[in-house]
């Protein structure tokens, strides 16, 4: 009978699977902040009113604006003809709640168009997010 010269080895080399965990880990840490799905919005300073620390995405429609008036919703541009058609989709897939985060900057006429169409869409109430003022919370 012929002589095995080599033993079966049957345990996992652990020292690869971490160097490949860490190297995911670094590589999504890297890329979190360049996945933020935002516009560059700057909303007007206030100390009054309640202070919304958490809106959830599955019962809101959170409606940006920029400084020029480019409207987004969850980091995708949308054209104000098609606000209102959305805002019926949102409120009939259980969106209850509907807010406008616009720039300090944008123009008024923008902003009640913006605020037109949402009420044509559905929502009666739009709440209007601002930014506390440094220290009150």
């Amino acid at each position: 009978m012929i002589q095995q010269r080599y033993k079966q080895f049957s345990s996992i080399n652990v020292t690869n699977l971490v160097d490949v965990t860490f190297v995911l880990l670094v590589i999504f840490m890297l890329s979190a902040p360049v996945m933020q799905r935002s516009t560059d919005v700057t909303p007007p300073s206030t100390d009054q009113g309640q202070i919304i620390q958490r809106l959830d995405p599955g019962t809101s429609l959170v409606v940006e604006m920029d400084g020029l008036g480019n409207m987004s919703v969850a980091g995708e541009t949308v054209a104000h003809d098609d606000l209102a058609s959305l805002a019926e989709t949102a409120l009939s897939s259980g969106r209850s709640e509907a807010y406008l985060r616009a720039d300090g900057e944008v123009q008024y006429a923008i902003l009640a168009g913006a605020l037109t169409e949402l009420r044509r869409g559905g929502y009666s109430n739009v709440g209007l997010i601002q930014e506390s003022v440094s220290g009150i919370e």
